[in-house]
């Protein structure tokens, strides 16, 4: 689909409850400013099935009337989006005892006039881009295990089997407060943009979903890449999001304004690596009832000291 401003994208998405789910928490909108700019959002809620679908509903939803309604920057515009979705989940947890601890994970990008495009990210949901052929991930997994990662506490081989790979360091929603990781991109004509839950990355590897990026339209990669989910097995929602920029897009070949990331660890940029350390063979998760739950939002302080524990564990299992 396309609106009214912008007419150099095409969009197209794709959600699915996979095979193995009763409720599909994923949720994901795309919407549009009075200035024509646009934003495009992913969810995916935890919390047991009532809380993770009730606070990834609420964080899409806030989030778009923020953005339609904002006279802000695109950076300053999405950013508060997201600060607003989690004031309105914290609320409404806080409120009924039933949907208490509920949260959800956001990728969003927000396009505007000129090739200025900003991505918010908050969780394990993420973000790529395929330029010239080469896919990247514009997000970092805000995850456990991807932390212990880049901090040198295990290997990545290590990462793709570890019992915690799924726990989250930030989430929407779960605290009074959250912070916002945010970054600039400058969009280039023939760029194809993915945003998605866990539920693809966690299972399609990035050779495949390159290949389906390159040879199909936005609505068809989408529900393609969905089918490949759950043709492995279907083990969680599945939610994917395409955007191609057209090869004639009125813009300039500008860098990047914040290059793509390097590593080799889960959630980590040039790298064939499964979301947050799984490989597609891995067994299917726990229970969809207790996997959301195990989920945790984790302060700074406790995730030191977790990581810190991580490493002397290390020492005495090798020494």
């Amino acid at each position: 689909m396309s609106g009214n401003g912008l007419q150099w994208i095409e969009t197209g998405s794709e959600s699915h409850v996979g095979l193995v789910r009763s409720v599909n928490q994923d949720r994901y909108a795309e919407f549009e400013d009075g200035r024509g700019n646009r934003l495009l959002v992913v969810a995916d809620g935890m919390g047991g099935h009532r809380g993770g679908e009730t606070a990834s509903r609420l964080a899409v939803e806030a989030m778009g009337e923020v953005f339609e309604r904002s006279e802000e920057s695109l950076e300053q515009a999405i950013r508060s989006a997201v600060e607003t979705a989690n004031e309105r989940i914290y609320e409404c947890a806080g409120a009924d005892p039933e949907l208490a601890g509920m949260g959800t994970t956001v990728v969003a990008l927000a396009l505007g006039e000129g090739g200025e495009a900003w991505v918010a990210h908050v969780g394990d949901s993420r973000l790529y881009l395929l330029r010239e052929g080469r896919l990247d991930a514009l997000t970092a997994d805000h995850s456990l295990v991807a932390e212990m990662h880049r901090q040198g506490f295990i290997t990545a081989e290590e990462a793709q089997v570890h019992p915690r790979r799924n726990e989250l360091t930030r989430s929407v929603g779960v605290a009074a407060g959250v912070e916002v990781e945010i970054s600039g991109v400058a969009v280039r004509p023939g760029d194809r943009f993915l945003l998605c839950s866990d539920g693809l990355c966690g299972y399609v590897g990035d050779d495949e979903i390159r290949q389906v990026l390159e040879s199909e339209p936005p609505l068809g990669a989408a529900r393609i890449l969905v089918d490949c989910a759950n043709a492995k097995g279907g083990h969680d929602n599945v939610t994917a999001q395409v955007v191609a920029i057209a090869e004639d897009a009125p813009l300039e070949a500008a860098p990047l304004e914040a290059p793509p990331l390097e590593g080799d660890g889960p959630g980590e940029s040039g790298k064939s690596v499964p979301s947050k350390g799984r490989a597609p063979t891995d067994p299917p998760d726990p229970a969809p009832a207790t996997r959301g739950i195990s989920r945790l939002a984790l302060t700074g302080s406790v995730l030191a000291g977790l990581l810190a524990a991580a490493a002397a564990l290390w020492v005495l299992l090798r020494g």
